[in-house]
């Protein structure tokens, strides 16, 4: 699930810092994990710029730490941290969808059914591999249909924290979002934006379930 406002084609330091991103919150790297970028080069089929530059990136979003003469570590993310991630995206992607189902008109609704549309084709075909870029534009075109420019903003800073590909390659998660869609689109339709807003929360909140049930199961805070 990503309800951000990231473009379809990012730079290829972005396409790095965003590999890195999901392997960090979905537990591959945990807290403590030293990142050396001639390494990462390697392993990623790039050249060391773009990993430095995509470190560079985590740093800034405390997802990684630099020390000094040793390079990048992964930092430290309780359980509390995530949670508390997730409440901040679902109290404002509710809020958008709540002001998108007083805002759209036919034509607005059109398209999103049509992004939908997307999603469910691909959930059908069993391709994770592209249902992560169409759940973007999605959710991009919602948050964009709420007029409220800077919360969408805001919560495409958000998103960043939240491994989109985690979700698209596991079955639960892709059942509850063809029916969360299916809610919110007729909530819309109806301009009902309290059921909006409900079935956004509850779409992210899901997310937030199964994240952290995974982290649990890999014992990724055993140790912390």
């Amino acid at each position: 699930m990503d309800t951000g406002l990231l473009g379809d084609a990012p730079a290829l330091p972005e396409r790095v810092e965003l590999q890195l991103r999901e392997r960090i919150l979905a537990g591959d790297l945990r807290p403590g994990t030293f990142l050396r970028p001639d390494r990462l080069a390697v392993e990623l089929g790039v050249s060391p710029t773009p990993v430095r530059e995509a470190l560079q990136a985590l740093r800034a979003d405390d997802m990684v730490r630099a020390l000094p003469r040793r390079g990048f570590v992964v930092a430290p993310l309780e359980r509390g941290d995530v949670i508390d991630l997730f409440a901040v995206q679902a109290r404002i992607t509710g809020e958008l969808a709540a002001r998108a189902a007083r805002a759209l008109d036919a034509e607005g609704l059109a398209g999103l059914r049509v992004r939908a549309a997307e999603v469910d084709a691909l959930i059908e075909a069993g391709e994770p591999g592209d249902l992560a870029q169409a759940e973007r534009r999605f959710h991009t075109a919602l948050n964009r249909a709420s007029g409220a420019r800077k919360l969408a903003w805001l919560v495409g800073r958000a998103a960043h924290y939240l491994p989109p590909r985690f979700y698209t390659d596991r079955r639960a998660w892709r059942t509850a979002t063809v029916a969360a869609h299916r809610t919110l689109l007729d909530a819309l339709a109806a301009g009902d934006p309290d059921t909006a807003r409900a079935a956004m929360e509850g779409h992210v909140l899901d997310g937030r379930d199964l994240l952290v049930a995974h982290l649990e199961a890999v014992g990724f805070w055993d140790e912390t």
